[in-house]
């Protein structure tokens, strides 16, 4: 479909069949305004304050660059057979990360309103109007598994992000709390919520978020 994007160096682990990428692709059905506010040109006004209230979850200097990212991850077949996702895969750490720190972003596809594919399993919401699809395109994060039935807790999340520096927002894996670092080796395990399973019709045991 997006012939023109020049595929990113596939890691170990990949998928055959998806297209790795090492940034976010918009759909050109994306109102150019809407797209404009995410990724402001240098010297743009900013966009209304409504806007980023509900569009950004924090504000800072990232390093953020593919090449960082893939120093913090690593891509590892899952062979404990108690794990759900047990002969698939997962996201792992591949070296300490600190408290809050952001691990990688999640790339796909950018699908305004309900355009994305509804079978896809790799939708993430990244605002009111804007989904992110790594269904055919993404990266490492979209690997990373739910916490249900392998820990106690999520011990990354989702957060959109606004660069301090360029001002674009974007969606980020982060460790999650604010005083334990993830050690080497460990499974980044982030929730999907209640609407995922209940949309694929599995009632969770669990009932956090």
């Amino acid at each position: 479909m997006y012939r023109d994007i020049k595929p990113a160096e596939a890691p170990p682990g990949w998928t055959p069949g998806v297209v790795c990428i090492d940034r976010l692709i918009w759909s050109p059905k994306i109102p150019t305004e809407l797209k404009n506010w995410f990724v402001p040109k240098p010297g743009a006004p900013p966009p209304p304050g409504t806007f980023l209230n509900e569009n950004v979850n924090v504000v800072g200097k990232f390093n953020n660059s593919p090449k960082a990212s893939r120093k913090n991850v690593k891509i590892k077949r899952i062979t404990d057979p108690k794990h759900p996702c047990c002969g698939a895969y997962g996201l792992f750490a591949a070296q300490t990360l600190t408290p809050k720190q952001h691990i990688i972003d999640y790339l796909g596809v950018v699908e305004y309103r309900d355009q994305y594919d509804p079978k896809s399993d790799y939708v993430l919401r990244f605002g009111p109007d804007l989904s992110i699809d790594a269904g055919r395109y993404g990266n490492e994060a979209r690997f990373c598994n739910d916490f249900r039935g392998v820990g106690e807790r999520p011990n990354v999340c989702f957060l959109n992000y606004q660069d301090e520096t360029t001002k674009s927002i974007r969606v980020g894996i982060f460790v999650q709390s604010t005083k334990d670092k993830i050690k080497k080796g460990d499974e980044l395990l982030v929730t999907y919520g209640k609407s995922f399973w209940t949309k694929r019709g599995i009632q969770l045991k669990n009932t956090d978020a």
